[in-house]
């Protein structure tokens, strides 16, 4: 019932998204739109609509969906028959028919991926130099969103995408429903692996976790319905931990080091996983970690030789890496302190450079602090996935550049420890974040050039609340460890 109606509300959504006005969807040139897509639309008169009831609509469905993604959570909860994960991966596909099969929802990352390919496949270039400006003729030039940025992704991904523009040309359409088939393939492939990882991890909770990363809102519309990159990076993650749990530690660790050269966030599953392999007793610890160190080192040689002419090829990422965007928490505290300099006489422009460069080193050295805490707790298989997805949370707390999307990595790692305090936070950011880009009436604005604190402000109370919890837990453990008695034949001193 939960699965019919989610899909239910899905067609409704794409429905009202494939109205030009709203500016939810992009329409890809050469390709129309018709059929089961717009019936909704023709039966409701959903066009007509004025603006504000369109709005209302919109955020009704959004909410309902991601209600009914939490009671399906709750209902399966207990359950780990095969019939409900049948249930689940079916649903799934259905929410997949429409929206790979639609335009291009929300995002124009997938045309910046089709360029990145095209640089290779078509201007035999290196992505990581050619930015789309210098190809205005390009047919897919006026469709880019970032025309001034070169490729900010791994060399895995960049091969995966002179692959598919190789094969699919100057379409338009066939670009972009081969860069949306592969962000459908991997979510479907990180399904399986997240039911069999949780099946050694969390017995039980099979079906909870799959209802986790399958149904979740936020990745169905935005991954399947833009074709972002993350699902593939996360399906050589998850790869890569069942393969360390099988016994194949170096394979897995390749494995994870692939992932993160598809996106640099995948480093934050390789880092719990070299601390798990170095710490192993089964050999020494140098030699362990200078083999490690030989696959990490050598595999992401390989990868980026032959793109490495020079340094230049990592500009673009470092520029994106000073970005800030209005949903997250340091911009929130960014904009507090550029105020604070401005009334205290500074120049708005110089203010706002100081502000951004300080409040970024503060979040980048609390991250750090967090990594260093959690790292230390690696001590078994489970406690290296709880890390992982601990290590992406603080990442998404304190990270400078935000977007829902990214909540797919946090969310599948998460998803295996079962119900736990990590996955209930992870899960609290994705409902939270539901609301992105809801299509408002002339004149309104969730979001724009200053902090969304209807998202920043959730988000920081999220970070306060995960703070305290942990500090209380350490205490607590400190106060046991005080209070237990001294191992028989100690004599404790005066």
């Amino acid at each position: 019932m939960l699965g019919g109606a989610s899909f239910i509300c899905y067609w409704l959504l794409m429905s009202i998204a494939l109205n030009p006005k709203l500016q939810i969807v992009y329409s890809v040139k050469g390709a129309t739109y018709g059929g089961p897509l717009v019936w909704p639309s023709r039966w409701f008169h959903l066009a007509t609509l004025p603006a504000l009831t369109r709005m209302w609509l919109f955020m009704f469905l959004v909410i309902a969906l991601t209600l009914m993604w939490l009671a399906a959570i709750y209902v399966v909860r207990k359950d780990s028959s095969r019939g409900t994960a049948l249930i689940i991966g079916g649903a799934f596909l259905l929410f997949a028919l429409l929206f790979v099969f639609g335009p291009t929802f929300q995002s124009k990352d997938v045309f910046s991926y089709i360029f990145h390919g095209r640089a290779m496949s078509v201007y035999h270039s290196n992505p990581y130099l050619l930015i789309p400006h210098a190809r205005t003729g390009d047919v897919f030039y006026p469709l880019i969103g970032w025309k001034f940025n070169a490729s900010v992704y791994g060399p895995v991904y960049n091969f995966i995408s002179y692959a598919i523009t190789k094969v699919a040309g100057n379409s338009v359409a066939a670009n972009v429903l081969g860069f949306k088939m592969l962000a459908f393939l991997s979510y479907a492939a990180c399904l399986p692996l997240v039911y069999w990882l949780t099946k050694r991890v969390t017995p039980g909770k099979e079906n909870m976790a799959l209802a986790i990363t399958a149904w979740c809102p936020i990745l169905v519309m935005h991954v399947l319905g833009a074709g972002h990159n993350d699902p593939v990076m996360v399906a050589f993650l998850l790869a890569g931990f069942l393969l360390y749990r099988k016994g194949y530690l170096l394979t897995g660790i390749a494995f994870v080091v692939l992932g993160a050269m598809v996106k640099i966030t995948g480093a934050l599953a390789l880092a719990p996983m070299l601390v798990m392999y170095v710490r192993d007793r089964r050999g020494a610890p140098l030699k362990r970690a200078a083999a490690a160190g030989g696959v990490v080192v050598g595999l992401s040689m390989l990868v980026y030789l032959p793109f490495l002419s020079s340094l230049k090829i990592f500009g673009t990422t470092l520029h994106m890496t000073k970005l800030y965007s209005t949903s997250s928490i340091p911009n929130m505290f960014s904009d507090w302190y550029r105020r604070i300099l401005v009334g205290g006489g500074m120049g708005s422009v110089r203010a706002g450079l100081i502000a951004n460069s300080r409040v970024h080193i503060l979040f980048t050295l609390l991250l750090v602090a967090i990594a260093i805490v959690l790292l230390t707790r690696v001590k078994d298989y489970r406690s290296m996935v709880a890390c992982s997805a601990g290590l992406f949370l603080a990442w998404f707390l304190t990270s400078s550049w935000l977007l829902p999307w990214y909540l797919f990595m946090g969310l599948a790692f998460a998803a295996i420890l079962g119900w736990s305090r990590i996955t209930a936070l992870i899960v609290g950011l994705a409902a939270i974040f539901i609301l992105f880009r809801i299509p408002q009436p002339p004149g309104g604005a969730i979001s724009g050039t200053g902090p969304v604190y209807f998202f920043s402000i959730p988000f920081l109370l999220i970070f306060i609340g995960w703070a305290s919890l942990s500090g209380v837990e350490w205490l607590q453990r400190r106060r046991a460890a005080a209070e237990s008695p001294a191992p028989a034949g100690v004599v404790e001193e005066a």
